[in-house]
């Protein structure tokens, strides 16, 4: 199995560079204070545990450069000790988590009735606008002094995930502002529409996927092939899609990685459900939701606890995809690779070529029973259902569920309320119409943004 380079080793040699450059510095001080025959000067050292910029401008800090997105990416994605990410929010608004906590705002989220002051939703947008620029000025600080670079790559990589996530998960109208890291000037945003923030994300894996190709890191060329065909299936562009992840093996992985070390690297999926009892896995909720623990699939493998979670109501079912605080989350795979084609060949008409994808994507997720052309539904209707059900419990806990859900809608014509949870919602009052997360009101401070002070987030 392919894997990306350790976090934590990143983490380890950043630290060493900027300590090695700290003392370096240090040195030198004490050494022309000496010469110069000024004791005085030996007790002043400037900048005390500061790391200056142009100690972090330099090719010795690009581990530390890294680190940095990588880190801040895995906040936002998985989550902490201390953050929900994508994987937890996007899932209890789509229909893999059911609320099993007292917060009201993240009951909005589970209600799909969540409004644009809600402060875990501000959270989690703050923690995926950081990652997304974090990554971005890592990618330029790559480009300035270690292009082509499979560092380059990785960098432009996680951007463009940020990208992904964010046309999947939230409205079409997130502005994305910058500052200039020739000036350090704040720069406003101008609010993106999906397709724009799709065609912004695949400028971005096009480029990773060539310093990568230029680097000879097979690990960021696929993660790239990956990115450009996740962005290609959410345009709608289903054989370029397939073409762009042809050549990625099945038993490719790339991991977001999490420790043991401290909580903002705790695996956040574990300790919302597992250790907080915040969050319990969902079944069929809301009438429409997949049956991921009665269906005793082992991608979707979870276990009843017998007790009631944080609220001390809602029955607490916990997920073993992450079963420790430092279980590393996919975010790219072989099988998604193979689930990509998979829906290319159902576009262009099914058949055997279909069944052939959806079980090379079984056999790469793990030993699972070969479905039969007996499996296939005749209808198109039934492949439609089938290819859905296969990338929920595949892809399940790794933030793609909610941009399918909204697939469906958008491209193949399904009302929202067939596909969302709907009825009655079991904490009080119905559920709501929300297919996506709105952008938060701290935005409106944006003069980019406010003349349309909010988005619609009843839209596919």
């Amino acid at each position: 199995m392919m894997t990306h380079h350790s976090y934590i080793a990143a983490r380890a040699l950043a630290g060493a560079r900027l300590r090695t450059l700290a003392r370096a510095a240090l040195g030198a001080a004490l050494l022309a204070a000496v010469g110069a025959c000024d004791t005085d000067r030996i007790l002043r050292v400037e900048d005390p545990g500061a790391v200056r910029p142009e100690d972090i401008n330099s090719p010795a800090a690009l581990p530390a450069v890294l680190a940095a997105a990588v880190g801040d990416f895995a906040v936002a994605y998985t989550g902490s000790g201390d953050e929900e990410g994508q994987v937890l929010t996007s899932g209890l608004l789509a229909d893999e988590w059911r609320n099993s906590d007292t917060f009201g705002t993240r009951i909005e989220v589970d209600r799909r009735d969540i409004r644009d002051n809600n402060a875990t939703i501000q959270d989690v947008f703050r923690q995926m606008q950081r990652a997304r620029s974090t990554a971005e000025r890592a990618a330029e600080a790559f480009g300035r002094l270690d292009p082509n670079s499979a560092g380059q790559a990785e960098s432009l990589n996680l951007a463009g995930f940020s990208y992904i996530l964010f046309a999947e998960n939230y409205c079409s109208a997130v502005p994305f502002s910058s500052i200039d890291p020739a000036t350090s000037e704040f720069r406003y945003g101008a609010p993106l529409t999906t397709a724009q923030m799709l065609d912004t994300a695949l400028a971005r894996f096009d480029a990773a996927l060539a310093a990568a190709t230029a680097a000879e890191s097979p690990e960021q060329v696929n993660l790239a092939s990956v990115g450009r065909g996740r962005a290609l299936l959410n345009m709608g562009r289903f054989a370029e899609a397939a073409a762009a992840v042809a050549a990625v093996p099945s038993d490719f992985t790339y991991l977001v990685e999490h420790s043991e070390n401290t909580s903002r690297q705790w695996n956040g999926v574990w300790e919302y459900n597992q250790n907080e009892g915040r969050w319990s896995v969902a079944d069929q909720e809301g009438g429409n939701g997949l049956p991921y623990i009665s269906s005793g699939d082992p991608r979707t493998e979870s276990m009843d606890t017998e007790e009631t979670g944080f609220d001390g109501v809602t029955p607490l079912f916990t997920q073993q995809r992450y079963p420790d605080r430092e279980s590393d989350a996919v975010l790219a795979s072989g099988a998604e690779a193979r689930l990509i084609e998979a829906e290319a060949a159902l576009q262009a008409g099914g058949g055997a070529t279909f069944l052939t994808a959806l079980n090379a994507a079984r056999a790469s997720a793990g030993a699972l029973p070969a479905l039969t052309a007996a499996s296939v539904p005749a209808a198109r209707e039934g492949q439609v259902d089938l290819l859905f059900r296969e990338r929920a419990f595949t892809l399940w806990l790794t933030s793609h569920r909610l941009g399918d859900m909204r697939r469906l809608v958008r491209q193949y014509g399904r009302a929202a309320e067939s596909v969302f949870p709907t009825g009655t919602y079991p904490k009080g009052g119905s559920y709501g119409a929300d297919v996506s997360f709105p952008v938060p009101v701290d935005e409106r401070n944006n003069p980019e943004f406010s003349g349309i002070q909010s988005c619609d987030n009843t839209q596919p």
